[in-house]
């Protein structure tokens, strides 16, 4: 797997970077973008996600590959439950990265409602883990 080093004073920036993401994940909700509010569901999880592995361990996802993510934040914790089943949540979100940024297909209140589900899930749980 490809990481990057990454101050781990930076994970305050990724952290912020999510909640924005957040924040338009949910403003697109509103308005009934669906596929705006699931594409920043994704930039949510994968933003906390770096947040956490910058944190914990000074290290991001430099892969091109986004599900070597997944392994790289199983590894701030493996022995904790609640790490592997948030990491869940992000493979969620990572399995209609592709779909949603470049298909055909035009996405749904259902795909939405989900994606937020997913983000909000392990955008919460990341943030209760940094202590900055």
């Amino acid at each position: 797997m490809k990481t990057r080093s990454v101050g781990k004073l930076s994970s305050k920036n990724y952290l912020q970077r999510a909640e924005e993401c957040k924040t338009s994940m949910n403003n697109a909700f509103e308005i009934g973008n669906w596929n705006s509010c699931v594409i920043n569901a994704i930039h949510c999880a994968i933003a906390a996600a770096d947040a956490l592995c910058i944190f914990k361990l000074g290290l991001r996802n430099a892969s091109e590959n986004h599900f070597d993510s997944v392994n790289l934040f199983l590894s701030t914790d493996r022995n904790d439950k609640d790490t592997q089943s948030y990491a869940n949540h992000l493979v969620g979100l990572l399995k209609i990265k592709t779909d949603a940024e470049y298909g055909e297909r035009l996405l749904n209140r259902g795909n939405a409602d989900d994606a937020i589900k997913h983000a909000e899930r392990l955008f919460s749980f990341v943030k209760s883990k940094i202590k900055v």
